[in-house]
């Protein structure tokens, strides 16, 4: 009768799948930013330059929110109910 074949816990198997470039999983090598506002997935690099297309909002106990340049109203409506009720921050939905 043969010994049963040792199984590969799942960190074991991740690992393995990355080494031979068979990962199949949505993956990011990057922050994971979504606008508070709308959910919208966004790069790191809609931060930058004089045309960046992200934007910062800063509640009052100096935590950072982004939200798209076009959704600033709404974040800005959404970090000031956080600031008046002191709940979390009732961010849309994310989606990419």
């Amino acid at each position: 009768m043969a010994k049963k074949a040792k199984q590969l816990t799942k960190k074991e198997r991740k690992a393995q799948q990355q080494a031979a470039g068979q990962e199949h999983h949505h993956h990011h090598n990057h922050q994971h930013i979504h606008c508070i506002a709308c959910g919208r997935h966004m790069e790191p690099t809609e931060f930058n330059g004089a045309l960046a297309s992200g934007r910062v909002i800063v509640c009052d106990h100096g935590s950072q929110f982004p939200a798209c340049a076009g959704c600033v109203t709404r974040a800005r409506a959404l970090v000031a109910e956080h600031d008046r009720t002191g709940k979390p921050v009732a961010a849309a939905q994310a989606w990419h």
